[in-house]
């Protein structure tokens, strides 16, 4: 815990942007590239906390900051008149409370929440109410009945803002410290602003999603496509092509991985194929006049076929892939968004825009939200590679789960202030995670499914994403 004596005017809040480092590689080896964590904004952790002061104040981002001389401030200093109540920013017990006259922190109060995070404050009152007589009554420094070793709930008044230790000739303020668990000391100042509902960067919220525990067994790394065909290359993964510098007869819409991981196969609305790596070419349908333009594809178990879905729900198959159905022929209430194959590959499911599901062959049918009333249409689905369960993805980024599938974590629940537009939801090699790929590019990964990068910072449009399990 360091203070320092103010000697400048506090400076302006300042903006913040979602940090991250993003990589691709156009021409060959898989990027190497920095995690986007949810949890942290430019390196500045988010933690959810009640706000520790109450009534009008004032604070910026002056952690850190250098004040009369290279003494560090490991704070943020939160203005506010003598005698405010500062209160508990979490469950927890309080660990100390130190008397003093002078020094350089004056009175001061430490308390360790029940998540094992840490916080402290500083220059707690020591005057008069009135006054600025230093006399340090013992009734206007903590709460009445606060002692050592009690538990508090968040917001449960703990002492009085004052001026004391260094602090005298600065104005009175609650200097505020937080602690990670693992000792390293963090900066409050993002966890503020959300705590008092204001935006930090491009979240104006707590994240509230499950606690993510990401993993190498969730698979080898994944492939995001962009709308011109060209694909960016995340984890162990290789770069085996791309359309991005051909002219096209009609759009690229989305990518299928081979089972080894080598190669990929592109399909356009068209149902033309690009193969690429060890993916084999088995047929297209780009000589068809079809009734409803292709959106989709998935592969076989043993990469030796696959299977287009069109906006009708018309399914056409080439290789071992075998038909065993489709919506073609029937009268929808919203169109086929996509599809997924079962762990078998005798069979597969559709999905509309409603999220009503239609199963076929194997495919066994667990729910849907056909008869809900959704916020956004869905615009994906994925299957736990058991095949005992599946999700259903919002353009909101939304999570639908049903039978074995986890929910771990959704778009709407990362508190951005505007929420990303979903492309596609993929799942982990384990089943007990996924990722969710926004159409600005950026891909963020739930459960046990590894942040590993994506091109949203380079101006992509992305429309899909395939993972290697």
């Amino acid at each position: 815990m360091l203070f320092v004596r103010r000697i400048a005017a506090l400076s302006a809040l300042a903006a913040l942007a979602l940090g991250g480092v993003a990589g691709f590689a156009p021409t060959g080896a898989g990027a190497t590239v920095a995690p986007i964590y949810a949890d942290s904004i430019n390196d500045t952790p988010i933690h959810p906390i009640w706000f520790p002061v109450e009534g009008k104040v004032s604070y910026s981002n002056d952690f850190d900051g250098v004040r009369g001389g290279d003494t560090r401030h490991d704070a943020t200093d939160i203005m506010a008149g003598k005698l405010q109540h500062i209160v508990a920013p979490a469950s927890g017990t309080v660990t100390r409370m130190k008397i003093a006259d002078g020094g350089t922190g004056g009175n001061q109060l430490s308390l360790t929440g029940d998540d094992g995070w840490k916080y402290f404050f500083a220059h707690i009152n020591n005057d008069t109410p009135g006054t600025d007589d230093g006399l340090n009554p013992p009734e206007w420094r903590f709460a009445p009945d606060i002692t050592v070793g009690m538990h508090v709930a968040a917001g449960r008044f703990l002492a009085y803002v004052g001026d004391s230790g260094n602090a005298e000739d600065t104005g009175s303020h609650a200097h505020f410290e937080m602690t990670t668990p693992d000792g390293k000391i963090a900066n409050p100042y993002v966890s503020l602003r959300l705590s008092q509902g204001l935006a930090a960067g491009n979240r104006c919220r707590f994240p509230s999603n499950p606690t993510a525990h990401p993993s190498a067994s969730s698979g080898r790394g994944y492939w995001v496509l962009g709308s011109d065909g060209g694909v960016f290359t995340y984890g162990s993964l290789g770069f085996y092509g791309s359309t991005g510098g051909m002219k096209l007869n009609s759009p690229v819409v989305g990518m299928a991985a081979t089972p080894t991981g080598n190669g990929y196969w592109l399909v356009a609305s068209d149902g033309g194929i690009f193969s690429f790596g060890d993916a084999k070419f088995s047929g297209s349908t780009g000589a068809l006049k079809l009734k409803s333009p292709i959106l989709g594809m998935a592969s076989t178990p043993t990469g030796n076929g696959y299977w287009l879905v069109a906006g009708d729900g018309g399914i056409f198959s080439f290789g071992d892939a075998a038909f065993y159905g489709s919506t073609g022929a029937m009268v929808l209430n919203k169109p086929v968004v996509g599809m997924s194959r079962t762990p078998s590959g005798h069979g597969y499911w559709l999905v509309a825009s409603d999220g009503g599901i239609f199963s076929f062959g194997d495919a066994t049918f667990f729910g849907s939200t056909g008869a809900l009333r959704l916020d956004q249409p869905v615009i994906g689905m994925a299957t736990r590679p058991q095949g005992d369960g599946y999700w259903l993805v919002g353009m909101d980024g939304g999570v639908f789960t049903f039978a074995a599938a986890p929910y771990v974590g959704s778009t709407p629940a990362e508190g951005f202030c505007v929420a990303p537009t979903a492309a596609q939801i993929v799942p982990s090699a384990t089943g007990a995670g996924y990722w969710i790929q926004g159409t600005g590019g950026l891909v963020t990964g739930y459960g046990d499914a590894r942040q590993l990068g994506d091109p949203h910072t380079l101006g992509v449009k992305a429309i899909g994403i395939a993972a290697v399990q």
